[in-house]
Formats: C-alpha cells, sequence, structure tokens
C-alpha cells in the first residue's frame, strides 16, 4: 500500500501558532470538577507555573491557540486532557510505581479479534507529510494533522520550553524518500479515544532526517506546508 501527497491520510494546513497564553481553558482543567483539584500530584521546582498544578506530567497550562494546532489539541479540538479525570486520579491511573508515564501494550497499536496487534507494512511515498508531538529522538509519528485525542498520548508531550522553535513539541516532516514503516490502528489509552493511524519508523526521526530520508519542515519560514 502507497500513500501518496494527496492521500486522505495526509491534512495540507497553514501553521500559524498563535500566542500561547489563551481566554480559554479546557474543561478538565476546571477547578469545581474536584474537591482538591491538585491533590495527588506533584509539584516541581522548575519553572511550576508552566504545568498543572506544577507537575510536568500533566502539561502546560496552556493549549495552542493558532491554527492548525488549535484545532488539533487545542480548546477548539476533541482533546480533553485528563479524559475526565482529575489530575490526580489520571496519575494514579496511567504511572507506574516510580511516577513514570505507564504506556500500553503492543507498542500502543491496537488489537485484531484474535488478540494481536493489528499492523501492516506501508510505503510513504515523497511528498507525504508526516507529524509528532515529542522529541526527534522518537520513532513514531502519525499523517500530519491528526487529532490529538486520536494519538493517545500523554500530556507531557505537550511540553515545551517557552522561546523553543517547535512550540508544543510539534515537528512536522515530509518525505524524501519512499519509506515502509510499521502501520497500525492506535490504541485508547491515556484518557483518550485513541483509534488514529501511527507509524513505526525504522530509525530515529533524527537519523532519518540526516540521512536524507525526511525534510524538517520549518514552520516558521514555510508555514504553508
Amino acid at each position: 500500500m502507497h500513500v501518496s501527497a494527496v492521500s486522505s491520510l495526509v491534512f495540507g494546513a497553514a501553521v500559524v501558532f498563535g500566542s500561547p497564553v489563551m481566554l480559554k481553558r479546557d474543561s478538565d482543567l476546571e477547578p469545581s470538577r474536584c474537591p482538591e483539584f491538585c491533590a495527588g500530584t506533584n509539584r516541581t521546582e522548575t519553572d511550576p507555573e508552566l504545568y498543572i498544578c506544577g507537575d510536568p506530567r500533566l502539561g502546560p497550562v496552556s493549549l495552542p491557540s493558532g491554527i492548525p494546532l488549535e484545532g488539533i489539541v487545542g480548546v477548539d479540538s476533541t482533546y480533553r486532557r485528563f479524559g475526565g479525570l482529575c489530575p490526580g486520579q489520571f496519575l494514579a491511573e496511567f504511572t507506574d510505581r516510580e511516577g513514570k508515564m505507564a504506556y500500553p501494550p503492543f507498542e500502543g497499536y491496537g488489537i485484531d479479534t484474535a488478540g494481536r496487534p493489528a499492523v501492516f507494512n506501508l510505503t510513504l511515498t515523497p511528498g507525504t507529510y508526516v507529524d509528532r508531538f515529542g522529541s526527534e529522538f522518537g520513532r513514531y509519528v502519525a499523517p500530519a494533522g491528526s487529532p490529538y485525542a486520536q494519538r493517545s498520548l500523554p500530556p507531557h508531550n505537550l511540553n515545551a520550553a517557552p522561546d523553543s522553535k517547535y512550540p508544543y513539541n510539534y515537528y512536522v516532516y515530509a518525505v524524501a524518500r519512499s519509506l515502509v514503516v510499521q502501520a497500525g490502528p492506535i490504541a485508547p489509552w491515556f484518557g483518550q479515544p485513541g483509534l488514529g493511524l501511527q507509524f513505526l519508523l525504522s530509525a530515529s526521526l533524527s537519523d532519518l532526517v540526516q540521512h536524507g530520508v525526511l525534510t524538517r519542515v520549518d514552520l516558521e519560514a514555510d508555514p504553508n506546508w
């Protein structure tokens, strides 16, 4: 199976991030939902004002307010940060004994009727766009523009330094040379419905960029990818 630049899997969009300070808040951040909103969280001493309850695991205080990220993960998206849980409940359900995020089995893929990961090989052809919320040392990407809620990612994947060139840890890549990936539907996790499509690469994003397989999109210089 091949995917072209005009495939329905890929969404072309203008990238305008806007200010990270927003007037609206996602509904999971309403303190009235929880008797003690920050109970069960762990406030950090490093830039606590950047994170919900001062806990980096809960993600940034504000969500994107610019196009297209506002529609992918911001207040105009389907994303609810904690899946309706209180922050402490969310951490209790989705962290391990050491307090680190506990990821789903089968590398995050949904399972078929036989209980096996529903995966298949897919060739991404030149001109296809993929994206990622996370560092370039990772190997997972999705069709560019996929809703965050369909990716089943934890809130902390949105963390980025205030002066980062890539706000909200968001990267976009263009496929320069045909690339075979392991593809499959995403399992529900982290309070999210999942069911989007994920691609597992053969090497890290940084390595594939270095070898000319992927081209990093400069979202400031090339906002109309």
